[in-house]
């Protein structure tokens, strides 16, 4: 959506898997009409031997140019319960450079493919952020986090009364192994926004991971 100025905004979500809380998300952003800042966190929360520790913190800022987000930098470190890594990426352009960082893809990337991905935070707030008309069920964007290339589709639209609910796909598309992607290579994503009446407002998302479905309830 086109920025607001001076917008400053702090969302809790709740995160539930296996019929319990597992987790707490949190996001912080602020941004005006030409440039954005925010931060993100999530840890999971009790069911020790139920579910791995996961937990990861991010951080970006970037441009705004037409209503459109152009990255500068982004900081990330994250715990999946198999791999733990710390990585800054540095935009030239819209190429997302790793400048920090020890683990290396699977399997290499070509330049090419990771042109015009956003960060892992930016793509975030993309997703969460209040949406219009012309961006609600509109999202089409490839995310890098320094090791993976991931595309997230959100195209397909569902009316429910006041509420429209947006269906897409998680696809793994570059740095994975062979392995991984056997695993799982494309799972299924949706996001429920609510009319606030001048916009759309992320009330909750559904996606399935390697540790099984997943569903974020908007707390504030």
């Amino acid at each position: 959506m086109a920025a607001t100025p001076s917008l400053a905004e702090t969302q809790g979500w709740s995160v539930h898997a296996f019929g319990l809380k597992v987790g707490e998300l949190r996001l912080t952003v602020s941004e005006n009409a030409t440039s954005y800042t925010g931060s993100g966190g999530f840890r999971t929360t009790g069911l020790a031997g139920v579910l791995r520790r996961i937990r990861f913190s991010v951080s970006a800022r970037g441009r705004i140019s037409q209503g459109s987000y152009r990255p500068i930098t982004y900081d990330g470190s994250i715990d999946t319960g198999r791999r733990v890594s710390e990585t800054r990426l540095e935009y030239s352009g819209t190429l997302p450079v790793k400048v920090a960082g020890a683990q290396d893809p699977a399997t290499p990337i070509p330049e090419a493919d990771l042109r015009g991905a956003h960060d892992p935070m930016t793509l975030m707030w993309q997703v969460l952020q209040d949406q219009d008309a012309k961006t609600l069920c509109q999202l089409s964007q490839t995310q890098y986090d320094g090791t993976r290339l991931v595309r997230i589709t959100l195209t397909s639209r569902s009316n429910d009364g006041d509420s429209v609910t947006c269906s897409g796909t998680y696809d793994r598309i570059g740095g994975y192994s062979a392995e991984e992607l056997a695993e799982m290579k494309t799972s299924p994503i949706s996001v429920t926004y609510r009319n606030t009446g001048a916009t759309w407002r992320a009330t909750q998302l559904r996606v399935k991971t390697r540790h099984g479905s997943a569903t974020l309830y908007r707390q504030d």
